[in-house]
């Protein structure tokens, strides 16, 4: 018997990124756990059969049958301290699912940690997002307060990648969603509304452009 937590103590405070602990009996994951604000908070696992976890060595692999598609997710304990952190997700969309786009279509894998080669990254609201020194594709889902660092369109190349599995179409479309667009002085800042944004660490007006975004849902 091991566990993947001890009486939820905060030790992970020096992690970038969203940080999990897993209760793992008899190599199955009994109980979740993610950090938030500072302490251990419990994750309900779905009995229905669509969520799932498996552990694999020093990675606990979480699979979710969503409808359209099944995403899976890999976790990995990069320290051995009980703290597991997002390493990978991939999309794969299900035979009946519909044209009309209102579901993921990018179906590579997806990294959360950059490399010195071309990545896919992911973009999520918590995580400390960043490029590396290859041509990047940052790959947004989420409709929230996003933060990405090391963008760079003029070297390296980086692109903005909108698959939100909300049926956008084109470009032009998601410019019509802009409310402000703003340089802070040391970001650029683009606003959805008042609940979503994107802030491009570093970013001055002129090294960003529509012509560094595409959208595929």
């Amino acid at each position: 018997m091991s566990s993947g937590h001890d009486e939820f103590e905060d030790d992970s405070s020096g992690h970038d990124h969203k940080a999990f602990k897993f209760t793992i009996v008899d190599g199955k994951v009994t109980e979740v756990f993610e950090q938030d604000d500072g302490s251990w908070k419990s994750k309900s696992i779905d009995d229905d059969g669509s969520e799932t976890y498996t552990v694999e060595g020093s990675e606990v692999i979480r699979t979710e049958v969503k409808p359209f598609g099944t995403e899976t997710t890999h976790y990995a304990d990069m320290d051995a301290d009980g703290v597991y952190l997002r390493v990978s997700e991939q999309w794969q969309i299900s035979p009946d699912a519909p044209p009309d786009g209102h579901h993921f279509k990018f179906e590579d894998d997806l990294s959360f940690s950059p490399s010195d080669g071309d990545d896919h990254i992911a973009v999520r609201g918590g995580e400390d997002c960043h490029g590396g020194n290859g041509a990047d594709d940052f790959v947004i889902r989420e409709a929230a307060h996003l933060r990405i660092a090391d963008f760079n369109s003029l070297e390296d190349h980086d692109t903005l990648v909108f698959d939100t599995g909300l049926g956008l179409t084109s470009i032009a479309q998601l410019a019509s969603f802009v409310t402000d667009a703003h340089h802070d002085g040391q970001d650029f800042i683009v606003h959805f509304g008042d609940d979503v944004s994107i802030t491009l660490v570093g970013v001055q007006p002129d090294q960003i452009s529509w012509d560094d975004v595409s959208v595929m849902s």
